[in-house]
């Protein structure tokens, strides 16, 4: 059986999961096993938790889940199963477990957090606690510091509480149209496809494929920006203690001395940004890296130009 059987609505994001060979694995195993549970599953192929259910998501169109939560291939699952069988793909090294060094484990889960998001997507009440004790945490840091945010930059407010309340909220609402929007493009699955209707099934496959899923997002980002109150958080611990953290406003190395506390917490945020950005949006993770860096070019953009009107 050769590609060229496969729907040819789904031949590109074949091409897309045959590179991947931990994809190559869990299709090969579930195959092999019939259905599979995802504590068996990962012991098999002795990867992590937040790695399986990462792939396991990217693979949402060839794997699905039954009644009893053991995982089993759709109809397209088996046919590429069988182009993995009967294709020639498979190596005697697919299946052996190869787990990484405890250097490349520890980078990996600093700088690509994917372990973070996996149980916010698969717990709703996980979901729901940490980013509601997220979203007061944020409030109560920007109204005590009269900062509110402007996607991924922090600036001095009013001291207006319902207006630093509303702008966060607004904020959170650009920060996901500019993720979503910015993935599709990225993605390429915009221009790539021919026909409206194929169009239309390349932005699920990316994005707004369900409401449930788009709130998992939402909810998850709420997470994932909270990072960027490392700077209001400096800013409350100053002004409470008087630490001295930070030059009044005017005063020799106000402007560095800030802008090194901004870029630090930039720096904290954008991993668990692209983790989001690639596990939400099914991406990989360098293209969710060029997503999250474009999203913060344009914030910088954004936060100069207002600079310059004040």
């Amino acid at each position: 059986m050769s590609l060229g059987s496969i729907d040819s609505t789904s031949e590109d994001e074949l091409v897309w999961l045959l590179r991947h060979k931990t994809r190559r694995r869990i299709i090969l195993a579930i195959g092999d096993a019939g259905k599979i549970s995802a504590t068996t599953l990962r012991d098999m192929l002795k990867i992590s938790t937040g790695s399986l259910y990462y792939n396991l998501r990217q693979l949402k169109d060839f794997v699905r889940q039954d009644e009893d939560r053991n995982y089993t291939l759709t109809e397209e699952g088996e046919r590429v199963y069988k182009v993995l069988k009967e294709g020639g793909v498979l190596s005697l090294d697919l299946l052996k477990p190869r787990p990484p060094g405890r250097f490349m484990k520890l980078v990996t889960n600093m700088f690509f957090p994917i372990w973070l998001f996996s149980p916010l997507y698969e717990s709703i009440g996980l979901r729901i606690i940490t980013s509601s004790l997220s979203i007061m945490v944020s409030i109560l840091l920007l109204i005590y510091t009269r900062t509110s945010p402007l996607i991924l930059h922090i600036y001095e407010s009013s001291t207006n509480i319902f207006e630093i309340v509303a702008k966060y909220l607004g904020n959170l609402v650009i920060m996901y149209l500019l993720l979503t929007f910015v993935s599709i493009l990225i993605s390429g699955r915009l221009f790539h496809q021919k026909g409206v209707g194929k169009t239309v099934e390349g932005i699920k496959s990316i994005a707004l494929s369900s409401l449930n899923e788009e709130l998992k997002f939402f909810f998850s980002l709420i997470i994932a920006i909270l990072p960027m109150m490392f700077y209001p958080g400096l800013l409350a611990l100053d002004k409470f203690f008087n630490l001295h953290l930070l030059p009044e406003p005017g005063k020799p190395g106000y402007y560095q001395i800030r802008d090194l506390y901004m870029i630090i917490a930039q720096s904290i945020s954008l991993p668990f940004l692209i983790a989001l950005t690639a596990y939400g949006r099914r991406l990989s993770g360098t293209t969710a890296a060029i997503v999250v860096l474009l999203v913060y070019f344009i914030s910088h953009v954004l936060s100069q130009l207002l600079m310059m009107s004040l």
